[in-house]
């Protein structure tokens, strides 16, 4: 017998999980409202069901409660950028230089493998395996850290900026960019030159940042 708990919890999951795709791809903007009425009829579900998916967005930092006027897709102020992403470059920086050397040989492959089908898929233009097989590539290399709690740590902070790095998985030449910069990764790993992996690291992060600072952050 299925337990009431867990098939609520179920509905929760698949509920959060398509509207933080739809954020992801702009399908809802910064600054937009949520309505609860709205994702009731859409997801044929409960209001207490859509509220808790949303409470769990916003605890995962892209979604914002706004005093008498429900959810929102959170806004990141230029400052807030600024602030999200020196922690992104204090942890990955940290990361990149603790990956073990030298690399375990099935961690090593199922990392190359990883790199290859988000290559794939951005050639495809699935924006959606995109996103997927980009957080596995990256949740891949930073086990190699062998710190659970460092990269459990790095995909906090990835999380709360998935409503800015998402916006820019539309351009061709970021796609382009962030495949080519995975190879380089790799090849850093392989040669064991963790401070060119770890310069990698950083600079691959700041593309969507400025386009997201570009485009909703207006002039300094």
């Amino acid at each position: 017998m299925v337990r009431h708990g867990t098939m609520t919890e179920t509905a929760v999951s698949e509920i959060v999980s398509v509207l933080e795709q739809d954020i992801i791809f702009g399908r809802f903007l910064p600054k937009q409202r949520l309505y609860e009425d709205e994702f009731i009829v859409r997801f044929s579900t409960k209001r207490h069901i859509v509220r808790a998916a949303l409470h769990e967005l916003e605890r995962k930092g892209i979604v914002e409660r706004q005093p008498n006027r429900g959810a929102a897709v959170r806004y990141f102020s230029r400052a807030e950028v600024a602030a999200l992403y020196e922690l992104r470059v204090i942890l990955h920086e940290a990361a990149a230089r603790r990956i073990q050397l030298a690399a375990d040989p099935e961690w090593f492959a199922q990392l190359e493998a990883a790199r290859d089908a988000h290559a794939e898929a951005v050639a495809s233009r699935d924006l959606g395996l995109v996103f997927q097989t980009n957080t596995i590539f990256h949740r891949k290399l930073f086990e190699g850290t062998g710190n659970a709690y460092l990269s459990e740590a790095i995909e906090t902070s990835n999380a709360k900026t998935h409503g800015i790095r998402s916006h820019g998985l539309g351009m061709p030449s970021l796609l382009e960019k962030a495949r080519a910069e995975h190879f380089a990764m790799v090849e850093a790993v392989r040669t064991g030159d963790l401070e060119e992996l770890a310069r990698l690291c950083t600079s691959h992060m700041q593309p969507a940042r400025a386009f997201y600072e570009e485009k909703y952050c207006g002039a300094l």
